[in-house]
């Protein structure tokens, strides 16, 4: 007879999950989610469409916010922290004063009518208010969309037409690379454009620049006509003597919570969306399952409008636990030097999820990792965790080994919505494996005809119908696309990704099945090139690209950024490198070319965008998404590769 393991135990709970999943799935809502009405059934619907707890009721902001109020050692624990070192600014809210504001927010979507029949959109800064604002819109049932900063005007519009939002929230400036970046004169053209109008804007206006040439710079961001005013709206409550909103809306279980575009890394964004109730039992469970009851304080400089923030604030909040959240990016050698490992020592921070591109960095330029911890008292950082993408051994194995800290991987879809592979520390699992599934998650390694492969062969990941709760219902007004999970293999959902299963039943993920490449008879992963290119000695970052010429032979090529300027012997470094991809795969992966660039495009969440940089060099009528983030820098590797 199974029961859930309390402090957590995988082994325990990976088999209760599996021999008996009604009885865990039951056990995990009853005992973790406080229902308005219980549910009629566990599970219910079908593989593709699985109904979670059908028939019951919650609200998910009580769930985050009202149970720990009531409890007096929860109430005046800090929630939420906001750092912004460009700002100098710091900004702490604890879960009773957070509470206040949503409830206070909550009024103020009421009075504009906004109902749980409604779409809101939000399109904001890194800062506290949009959360202030997804938890309003939970409170009262409606359902948000979240977008990431720097959206072109047509995906604007795209995603208006789409969401058809009742009210959209936003603000006029953010802060990102140390610089002021505007999101109203998008969002003003899109809404002009578009053939749906919302029938309410609210702006933030932000004022909290200090330098007096960027607060000119403010002052003349334009506005939306007839916006509201984020404050103002605030202070109407008062004039008019009304009362926060208090009570909250309890929601069927199946009430759609949030919608969220995916990254877009393969330059495809989709919307997915989740419903309340499989939502909250998910995170509740899998968010963050500790082995003591001490809060964790998270620091997670992810964006909001990505399914990773979304994890970090919805599930550290159901664990009555701290998010300390970043407006500014880790992006330049000093953030990843040295912002970073101080808002980390600054919070007292216990767990933090940098992106893979920090170690990379650090690998290169303090490979002993004698300078940061030299410079900076980690002693209360207890775990890194690393993922996201793919990740080379040399990671985990730099975090533990130099940096001194426990390092956990985890690998993830923005469609399950939590953790496929964790990396489990009891389990001793060799830092080239991404881990073994987490718990109810059941892969199975195919190949191309679906056929189950043995161990150390590599093949397509595929998991087991029904997935967990966490998993997406569907994909807004796009379901077509959504059952195309599930034709490839009937019974699994292709998850896209590839990898293998070894003899002990640790998993290595190792790149997008988009990112191998044949050669000859021979397939070949890039994200396996990519880590032969850095071991060269002079390469900071890299991405290689699989080329087709007109004879339909393929061969990959490099794109690199330099750890010292550039004034380098192309050649000898092209060269050097190819012996070292010969060394470790074989001399038919070597690159026939490399380009130089100073920055390597990403997306928001730090991925490298292969499958784009792929088909603008190998499709010349191919044009950029409209999403796409910093596109001259798309242009500029096409430039450099057609002159070389």
């Amino acid at each position: 007879m199974y029961k859930l393991s309390d402090p957590f135990d995988y082994l325990n709970d990976n088999s209760y999950s599996k021999s008996n999943p009604e009885a865990f799935w039951d056990e995990v809502a009853k005992k973790n989610v406080f229902w308005d009405k219980m549910y009629d059934k566990v599970y219910s619907g079908d593989e593709i469409y699985p109904d979670w707890f059908k028939g019951g009721e919650l609200n998910t902001c009580y769930n985050l916010l009202d149970i720990h109020i009531k409890n007096p050692a929860k109430r005046d624990q800090d929630a939420l922290i906001y750092e912004c070192p460009f700002l100098k600014k710091t900004i702490k809210l604890t879960y009773y004063q957070l509470y206040e504001k949503v409830c206070e927010f909550s009024r103020v979507l009421l009075n504009l009518n906004v109902s749980k029949n409604d779409n809101v959109l939000i399109f904001m800064a890194n800062t506290l208010e949009p959360l202030i604002a997804m938890l309003s819109c939970a409170r009262i049932g409606a359902t948000q969309c979240t977008l990431f900063d720097g959206s072109s005007v047509k995906s604007l519009i795209d995603r208006i037409e789409t969401i058809t939002p009742k009210l959209i929230i936003t603000t006029n400036y953010g802060i990102l690379n140390d610089e002021i970046i505007t999101f109203t004169p998008n969002l003003k053209e899109a809404i002009e454009l578009s053939t749906f109008k919302p029938s309410n804007v609210i702006t933030l206006f932000r004022n909290e620049v200090l330098d007096e040439t960027k607060l000119k710079k403010v002052q003349t961001i334009p506005t939306i006509p007839n916006t509201l005013s984020w404050y103002d709206e605030i202070k109407k409550l008062k004039e008019n003597n009304q009362s926060p909103f208090y009570e909250y809306v309890p929601v069927e279980s199946s009430h759609p919570l949030y919608i969220l575009y995916t990254s877009g890394t393969t330059g495809n964004t989709k919307a997915v969306v989740r419903s309340n109730g499989p939502h909250m039992v998910g995170i509740k469970y899998y968010t963050f399952r500790k082995e003591s009851d001490i809060p964790q304080i998270v620091f997670s400089h992810t964006n909001i409008g990505w399914v990773s923030f979304h994890g970090f604030f919805y599930g550290l909040l159901s664990g009555g636990n701290t998010l300390v959240m970043y407006e500014g990016g880790i992006i330049k050698n000093k953030h990843m030097e040295d912002d970073l490992w101080i808002a980390i020592v600054k919070h007292k921070v216990t767990h933090t999820f940098p992106s893979p591109s920090v170690f990379r960095y650090l690998i290169k330029t303090d490979p002993e990792g004698t300078i940061v911890r030299s410079k900076y008292d980690l002693s209360n950082l207890k775990e890194i965790w690393c993922g996201g993408e793919v990740i080379e051994e040399s990671i985990p194995e730099y975090i533990e080994q130099k940096l001194k800290i426990k390092c956990l991987r985890v690998f993830g879809q923005s469609e399950i919505g939590v953790t496929s592979f964790i990396s489990v520390h009891a389990l001793n699992i060799p830092y080239r494996a991404t881990g073994v599934p987490s718990i109810y998650i059941r892969p199975s390694i195919l190949s191309e005809e679906g056929e189950v492969l043995n161990s150390n062969e590599i093949g397509l990941v595929a998991f087991k119908l029904p997935m967990p709760p966490s998993f997406t219902i569907t994909f807004y007004k796009n379901d077509e696309k959504f059952k195309q999970l599930f034709t490839r293999f009937p019974g699994y959902y292709d998850s896209g990704d590839l990898g293998y299963k070894d003899q002990r039943g640790f998993y290595t993920i190792v790149s997008r099945s988009d990112d191998q490449i044949k050669i000859g008879f021979n397939k070949i992963q890039l994200n396996t090139i990519d880590t032969s290119i850095l071991k060269h000695p002079s390469v900071l970052e890299c991405c290689s690209i699989g080329i087709l010429s007109p004879d339909c032979h393929t061969a990959p090529i490099g794109i690199l950024v330099l750890k010292e300027n550039p004034s380098i012997d192309l050649n000898k470094l092209q060269n050097e490198i190819n012996n070292i991809i010969t060394q470790d795969i074989e001399s038919l992966a070597v690159l026939k070319k490399i380009i130089v660039i100073n920055q390597l495009p990403k997306t928001k969440v730090g991925k490298i965008p292969r499958q784009i940089l792929s088909n603008l060099l190998n499709d010349p009528n191919y044009q950029l998404p409209d999403d796409v983030n910093d596109s001259e820098l798309f242009y500029k590797i096409k430039e450099l590769y057609m002159k070389n």
